[in-house]
């Protein structure tokens, strides 16, 4: 069983939903570079995934050297698609909550074998906390309420209406919980004083003209010294 990186909570997890390895490279490098890897994770965002593979997750690993996250969005064999990213250097994979329950419990045993970090995604889930409570005995280490880009550019919302419901999943079933879906520098204070563990940011730090001075704005709004 493999050890996991120290790191401290609240996290800012910088999504590198892009399809450009350099480009991914260069973002994760210069934020590391000026905020260290204590309250960072980064996240190999499903578009860079599909594009380049393992490859980006050994890359960013190697080079970052902080917690990473592999958004698999996994929804069937947990035990297969798992082992690709972990051997790869991935800390972290993601199961979809809308997933059967053979999946869950199969991603729940993947991770424990493994030592690593099992984050479940309710993404298009219409009953967010009630799928938490059905997907809590499957013991995941965080769940991710989400809202996603479609649903962002469609209806003009962000994940900022999820946060009742994840202070109530937080509270109730003593899980950590993280936010995602169009978040901002200020707005991202608020979630991290009700007790959202985890924020993920995107586009607002890969988008920027300078993205190691976004994340550290960021950082300073969550009360993070670095």
């Amino acid at each position: 069983m493999s050890l996991k990186p120290e790191f401290s909570y609240p996290v800012l997890q910088v999504a590198l939903d892009i399809n450009e390895i350099v480009r991914a490279v260069d973002i994760a490098t210069s934020i590391v570079a000026k905020t260290g890897c204590k309250n960072v994770w980064i996240e190999v965002g499903t578009p860079l995934l599909k594009a380049w593979g393992k490859i980006a997750i050994k890359v960013l690993k190697d080079l970052t050297k902080c917690f990473l996250v592999a958004d698999t969005k996994t929804v069937d064999v947990p035990s297969v698609e798992a082992k690709i990213v972990f051997n790869a250097g991935a800390d972290a994979f993601t199961v979809l909550g809308l997933s059967d329950e053979e999946t869950l419990r199969e991603a729940s045993n993947v991770k424990k074998e493994h030592g690593k970090t099992l984050i479940v995604d309710l993404i298009g889930c219409r009953e967010p906390y009630q799928r938490a409570l059905e997907i809590a005995k499957f013991e995941p280490d965080i769940i991710l309420l989400h809202t996603g880009i479609s649903v962002q550019r469609a209806r003009g919302v962000t994940a900022e209406t999820l946060v009742e419901e994840a202070v109530r999943i937080k509270n109730e079933l003593g899980v950590r919980v993280s936010i995602a879906g169009g978040l901002k520098p200020g707005s991202i204070g608020p979630l991290v004083a009700r007790g959202i563990d985890v924020v993920v940011v995107g586009s607002a730090i890969t988008r920027s003209s300078d993205p190691a001075s976004t994340a550290l704005e960021i950082l300073k709004e969550m009360g993070v010294r670095t």
